[in-house]
């Protein structure tokens, strides 16, 4: 689940953990040496497309700093920031479709810009995230424009799971490989862009963001937290024989599939760290603690690990067109018979 950055963040603000790419990226620029594609990745609320823009309000700045970094007064900076500029074009899945796919006409469309002159001046930026979520046929049509680029448009890809793209076309990008901060940089940064409301908890609530810096405002959010924690008890009384897994099925599969999915997930990877460490470090949940360690003690590992890859394959299935009951009834069918057999 991708979250948009906090309201408290400046269009052009550094983030200070993605400074050494930045550096490495204004350098290359500088030596003349950028190319014509990149591919940023990383997992999601660390700032792969607040650093795209920044990066490409940088190159139409017509009055950067010494490091690069946009001086946000001039014309072009302000059209970045506004979303109106017409040398920045992101692309990403139409929201109109069920697939959440991008389409080989929308690519086509887009690269199709390429043989065009910049508007405003000597280059163009056409971003595509998430980049994975093109279709083969997208793919295909971006590999075209890659093997032939326009010496005036930089591409920049972006993706959380760049496995999904093909080979050729990884193979013809820069690649950015991006991690979240570590936690007490993270926490100091957070300590300056959340509310006091927000930040009560803020290592907790990074943890739940993944370690995601730009994500934590999102699950500071308490109807996130009603709803997860909601969740958790029906997990918990699944395995206690109090609840149906039909009936919970039913009530998940009417949110956010990949955000339940993303719950479920780090629930049982929590209970695998439990079970092979009753004092595991690091844990996904740390609130939940007492309650995984109790659940970890009644099912087998191995039986737990088999439920985990079954979740990680239903969540590349989240955004298609699954049936969504039938998805999480597997699951929770499943996760009901790991415990149940104990009782």
């Amino acid at each position: 689940m991708s979250q948009v950055l906090s309201p408290a963040l400046p269009p052009f603000e550094p983030l200070p953990w993605l400074q050494a790419h930045w550096q490495r990226v204004w350098q290359t620029r500088c030596n003349d040496r950028l190319g014509h594609a990149l591919l940023l990745t990383g997992p999601a609320g660390i700032g792969k497309r607040h650093f795209a823009d920044v990066l490409s309000a940088a190159l139409m700045c017509t009055q950067p700093a010494a490091d690069g970094m946009p001086c946000g007064a001039c014309a072009d900076c302000k059209l970045v920031a506004s979303g109106n500029h017409p040398d920045l074009v992101h692309l990403g899945p139409d929201p109109e479709s069920k697939s959440g796919e991008v389409k080989a006409d929308a690519v086509r469309g887009l690269c199709s810009r390429q043989s065009l002159t910049a508007n405003r001046g000597p280059r163009s930026v056409l971003q595509i995230a998430p980049a994975e979520a093109m279709n083969p046929f997208a793919a295909n049509s971006l590999l075209k424009t890659l093997e032939e680029p326009a010496d005036s448009t930089l591409l920049i890809l972006i993706a959380e799971d760049p496995s999904r793209l093909p080979a050729t076309v990884t193979s013809r990008c820069q690649r950015l490989s991006m991690l979240p901060p570590d936690a007490d940089a993270a926490i100091s940064w957070l300590s300056g862009h959340l509310d006091n409301a927000q930040s009560r908890d803020v290592g907790l609530l990074l943890r739940l963001a993944h370690d995601a810096p730009l994500r934590v405002p999102a699950v500071a959010d308490a109807h996130w937290l009603r709803l997860r924690d909601e969740n958790f008890r029906q997990f918990q009384a699944i395995a206690e024989g109090r609840e149906d897994p039909l009936t919970a099925a039913g009530a998940w599969q009417r949110q956010e599939p990949a955000l339940v999915l993303e719950w479920l997930a780090g629930w049982v990877s929590d209970l695998l760290r439990i079970g092979r460490d009753r004092n595991a470090r690091y844990l996904n949940n740390p609130d939940l603690r007492a309650e995984l360690a109790a659940l970890s003690s009644k099912i087998r590992p191995g039986a737990v690990h088999r439920l985990l890859q079954q979740i990680f394959k239903a969540r590349a299935l989240a955004t298609s067109t699954v049936n969504k009951q039938l998805l999480f009834e597997s699951l929770l069918v499943r996760w009901a018979s790991l415990t149940t057999r104990t009782h």
